[in-house]
């Protein structure tokens, strides 16, 4: 449990910083809520093992355990019985709050991009629903776009993704997203995601789909 209470303020301060997209802010809360009981009852146990080793131990003048043991405690049994139960719920609960808010897709969302993999390169199909929230380059507004290696987005829009493979199986992995999407050959996979932050985001390729699997990279760019 000590070691528990040094690690949260150092966890805790991580998971407060400005998430990329709610899929990423409500992964990484489940990750933490998990992770600091699992540290703390991980000492606890680690503890007593290393108690009843030290207490119990073959040593001189103490070569026999005790003559009448205690078999039964129902009070201890139902403190380690109530207590993992209540765990379990509330990480369950909050798992299905993560749940919902990385696996419901918007019904109405502002971008539509449809993500196709290729031997060994990724295709992007932008398109504006909402052409009011259309962004400007060079050339003007524009509501539709197709490249290759790189798209761009407004940050705070919401995007429905669709991602089709067109040889083998890849994986699309946002790495800062903590996003990663199987993309099998003859089927499409639905997605969604909401950039909240301006930057340069990497994508990867997280299933080995041949020769130059590790050049399968491209670009997310967020600007305001």
């Amino acid at each position: 449990m000590g070691l528990a209470a040094l690690l949260v303020p150092f966890l805790g301060g991580i998971a407060r910083a400005d998430p990329v997209s709610p899929g990423q802010a409500a992964t990484e809360q489940l990750f933490y809520l998990v992770l600091v009981p699992a540290i703390g009852i991980g000492a606890v146990v680690g503890g007593l093992v290393l108690y009843a080793v030290l207490k119990f131990r073959v040593r001189k003048g103490h070569t026999e355990g005790p003559a009448n043991p205690e078999t039964g405690n129902r009070r201890l049994e139902t403190i380690w019985t109530v207590i993992p139960a209540i765990i379990l719920v509330v990480v369950g609960v909050a798992g299905f709050q993560a749940l919902i808010t990385t696996d419901t897709i918007p019904q109405n969302p502002d971008v539509l991009v449809e993500i196709n993999a290729h031997q060994w390169y990724w295709n992007f199909n932008i398109t504006y629903i909402n052409e009011t929230k259309g962004w400007y380059n060079s050339t003007g507004n524009f509501t539709s776009l197709n490249t290759t290696g790189a798209f761009t987005l407004k940050a705070g829009l919401t995007v429905k993704i669709i991602l089709r493979s067109f040889d083998v199986n890849h994986a699309f992995w946002l790495v800062p997203f903590d996003l990663k999407i199987d993309v099998i050959p003859g089927h499409s996979n639905t997605y969604w995601l909401q950039p909240l932050q301006p930057g340069d985001y990497a994508i990867r390729c997280a299933e080995f789909c041949g020769l130059n699997h590790y050049s399968m990279t491209a670009t997310l760019h967020v600007v305001k």
